[in-house]
């Protein structure tokens, strides 16, 4: 069965839908999203999603066409008409069809539900590497759908055997492309909230583990992210990722650390949880 998915006000097939050539979002890259999973019938982390959809909206001046209860009103409407056991849903709101190809006109907004898997294990079992490279994101507390710099970068570090790459600037670390990042040092779990996307993955891992963890939120460098016990990476699509190399560098012996497999099962636990009370 093809997909269903809303579309300014309607509920169509992706091959009915139709963005004008002249969208704003489309043209000038003048757009937010959000994306987030479901569990049967069950968002996971919703609340947290869309609070960040209306901070990045309003942080660009793009109206939101729904209420916050219409929006959900219509992420489960098509969560039930398409039924899937495990789905993702992506919201992207743009700023619509411009009359003089630069200014804004009516919002676009398209929901998309599409089957969701998770990454296999062995992602978790051996961990990751990430590749360096010094860059600051424009608006960095926007999740917006401009992401010229690390569509360059894919090819580069995907031939050198990376998952991703880590954003440094000026000596401190920022983020991951598309993920927070945490370090393990001196004991303490530490993770940065300033001028970097404020991660929904990252906010509920940390609310997961508070009770084992001493959880400390500031800057850090990128000479104390090489020198770390433990560095893992934090988004919806991978959960809690184990970094094992940075760079040259290898993190701790190379391995996945204990405390950070901990942290993952934590998360896991936290997040069936959640789904159990929502549902």
């Amino acid at each position: 069965m093809e997909a269903i998915h809303y579309f300014n006000g309607q509920y169509l097939k992706k091959s009915e839908i139709s963005i004008s050539p002249n969208d704003v979002g489309f043209t000038r890259g003048y757009a937010v999203f959000e994306f987030f999973k479901v569990k049967g019938k069950t968002p996971i982390f919703w609340e947290d999603h869309l609070d960040r959809l209306e901070k990045s909206a309003a942080a660009i001046g793009l109206p939101i066409p729904l209420s916050r209860d219409e929006l959900k009103t219509a992420i489960l409407k098509l969560v039930e008409i398409n039924g899937f056991d495990y789905s993702s849903i992506k919201v992207m709101l743009s700023g619509g069809v411009s009359a003089d190809g630069f200014s804004p006109g009516a919002p676009t907004l398209l929901i998309q539900n599409n089957p969701f898997q998770d990454f296999g294990k062995e992602l978790y079992e051996q961990g990751a590497s990430l590749m360096l490279h010094e860059y600051q994101r424009d608006f960095p507390l926007v999740k917006s759908t401009y992401y010229v710099r690390a569509v360059a970068l894919q090819q580069q570090w995907k031939a050198a055997g990376h998952l991703d790459v880590l954003y440094h600037k000026e000596g401190m670390v920022s983020e991951v492309s598309r993920s927070s990042v945490f370090i393990i040092l001196n004991g303490q779990l530490i993770t940065n909230k300033e001028n970097v996307l404020q991660g929904v993955t990252q906010r509920n891992v940390i609310r997961a583990v508070k009770n084992d963890f001493e959880v400390v939120v500031r800057e850090f460098s990128l000479v104390e992210l090489l020198n770390a016990e433990e560095v893992f990476i934090t988004s919806t699509t991978k959960k809690v990722v184990p970094i094992v190399k940075v760079g040259d560098t290898v993190i701790g012996n190379g391995k996945p650390g204990m405390k950070t497999l901990k942290i993952l099962s934590l998360f896991e636990a936290y997040i069936e949880e959640f789904v159990s009370v929502e549902a």
